[in-house]
This record gives C-alpha cells, structure tokens and sequence, in this order.
C-alpha cells in the first residue's frame, strides 16, 4: 500500500515567511512542539522546533530556523517503507510530499498503527490462524490451496522469519474457529493457534 493512502492533511504548517508568533500559536493549536514549513508553492522546505524559537522576538520570521530533515517520504512510498523510516527518524512526524517536494501531508506514529490494523485486518471479523511453516517454496501456497478448496476467503496475511521457518499469521473470513481447526486437521496442516476476532 502506498504511503498517499494514509497520510494525515490536518497537520500543523507555516509558510517560510512566517512569524514566531504565527508558528508558536499553531503549534498550540495542534498540541506539538514542531511545524511543517513551505514556500509559497507549498513545497517542503523542513521543519520549525518550538525549543529553537524560545528566545526569539514575537514578530521575527521562522526562516533562518528552519531545518531539513535527513528524513522525509515521498507519496508513493510503500507504508512499510514508511514506517521503517518513521522508526529510524524518531520524529514526531515525517512530511509526505510527491516528486516536486510539494507537501501533501504528515505521517505520525497514529497513521503507522492504523495502516498496521488494515494491513492484519484487524478491523475486520474473522478467524486468524498462526502457524509456523518451514522457509521454503510451496508451503504457504499449500495452505491457501487447502482455504480457497473450502472456500474461505483470506482477509491478510504475514510472516515473520524465525531461523528457518516463518511464523505466519493468516486471517480468513470464517467466523468460527472450530470450521477452520476441522479443515485443517483434515489437510494434516499444523497450526499453533486459531481464535475468533471480531472486526470494528
């Protein structure tokens, strides 16, 4: 998923040729020590700390405090890609912009936690499955075989390598745990756990 379909456009920006008072009142606003800054053509030109306009005059302009970060995320970036950036950065927010650096919006720790609940499906009601399969072609695709042959639907899936096996959590549209267990008894498919989940 691209990073555009979770950015957040209600965020805190000042133009370069704003004032102290200007910014410190819309970081008020929004309850954060920093601001995104733009030109004139609302592209990117960095980022205002309110620790870096404590001893300046009401009515001077931000632009000399303006930093650029070493960290910022293009609109078609990958959500993932995203979120591995917003650890590395550990900022408050990174800014979205698309090819011209023109600001399209922030990602926030709330952006990565919701892209994470879409992603897993949690939001959705189901059954999840966990199990851990060995790293090797063929072995997942034998478990999707076996859940479209009975016709239950995958919502999400992710793994996660453990030496060499992958730790996998499917999440199917059957609302019954027991349905799923049966199939997969059947099928001679070991799992470690499956459990009803009831969406939002």
């Amino acid at each position: 998923m691209f990073a555009r379909n979770w950015i957040n456009t209600d965020f805190p920006q000042a133009k370069v040729s704003a004032t102290v008072q200007e910014v410190l009142s819309t970081m008020r606003k929004y309850r954060v020590d920093y601001c995104i800054v733009t030109d004139e053509e609302n592209k990117f030109e960095g980022l205002v700390y309110k620790n870096s306009l404590a001893n300046l005059q009401l009515d001077s302009t931000i632009g000399d405090y303006v930093i650029f970060p070493d960290f910022y995320v293009f609109e078609d970036s990958y959500i993932e890609e995203a979120a591995l950036t917003f650890r590395e950065s550990q900022e408050a927010c990174l800014a979205v912009v698309d090819s011209n650096l023109v600001v399209k919006g922030v990602i926030t720790l709330t952006e990565i936690l919701e892209a994470f609940v879409a992603i897993t499906a949690m939001d959705e009601p189901g059954s999840r499955i966990l199990l851990k399969l060995e790293d090797k072609p063929g072995q997942l695709k034998r478990v999707f075989d076996v859940l479209a042959q009975n016709k239950m639907n995958v919502l999400a899936v992710n793994t996660v390598k453990e030496d060499n096996y992958r730790r996998v959590s499917i999440k199917v549209d059957v609302l019954d745990p027991e349905e799923v267990a049966k199939v997969l008894e059947i099928y001679d498919i070991k799992y470690d756990k499956i459990a009803k989940e009831e969406g939002f």
